[in-house]
């Protein structure tokens, strides 16, 4: 299957950088519950969102690279309404992971996963 590269990013002003989201709209279907799970590869960046059809390698930003083997710069995460669980990618600590998340869940994009626990390597964080 060949690489996806999204193009329609929104950016998102966050602290001292911006975080790029694209696919927002997949959020929005979970909200609603028009869908119960979608997937979502994501670093400091930002993230993109996308629907269970797609594998997170497949989908490509700028800046956000999800790879097999720990050879990209992104997390992959399954979201439901509930939950947010991340792989583990050894080049991520929990605080990094938990940093990341946190700054993820304050912006508006994100006002429906606020209450989701956070899950890395089968452990809760707290963010």
């Amino acid at each position: 299957m060949g690489k996806r590269t999204c193009d329609a990013m929104e950016s998102v002003p966050f602290a001292d950088s911006i975080m790029n989201i694209i696919g927002a709209e997949h959020l929005e279907a979970m909200a609603s519950g028009s869908t119960h799970q979608i997937k979502m590869a994501f670093n400091d960046r930002g993230a993109i969102i996308f629907s269970i059809a797609h594998q997170h390698r497949e989908m490509k930003a700028d800046g956000i690279s999800y790879e097999d083997d720990y050879k990209g710069n992104a997390l992959a995460a399954m979201l439901r309404r509930e939950q947010i669980e991340i792989r583990f990618h050894q080049g991520f600590k929990d605080a990094d992971v938990a940093r990341i998340v946190e700054s993820l869940l304050a912006l508006p994009e994100f006002v429906s996963m606020q209450t989701a626990r956070v899950m890395y390597q089968g452990r809760t964080l707290q963010v």
